[in-house]
């Protein structure tokens, strides 16, 4: 039997930390959605807060209580 040991934390300096932190604040930017709509598509602003693989659909948050769950098959363009 393969025991393992136990590991500590690693401590990272400043250097190793910005890029980590830049990742994640790059994940909460506001992104502008194309939706499909079959008679005009619709724009859409906001952050992406959460992802259902299951369903195909993620969580677009454009407010404190305004968000919407768009199916990711209905979404034509995404950018920054």
């Amino acid at each position: 039997m393969n025991v393992q040991e136990r590991r500590g934390k690693p401590i990272l300096d400043d250097q190793e930390v910005q890029p980590i932190e830049e990742s994640i604040m790059k994940s909460y930017q506001a992104v502008t959605l194309t939706v499909f709509n079959p008679f005009d598509d619709g724009e859409i602003r906001g952050v992406v807060t959460s992802i259902d693989r299951p369903n195909r659909r993620i969580k677009l948050v454009r407010g404190e209580e305004d968000y919407s769950w768009i199916k990711i098959e209905e979404i034509a363009e995404a950018s920054l």
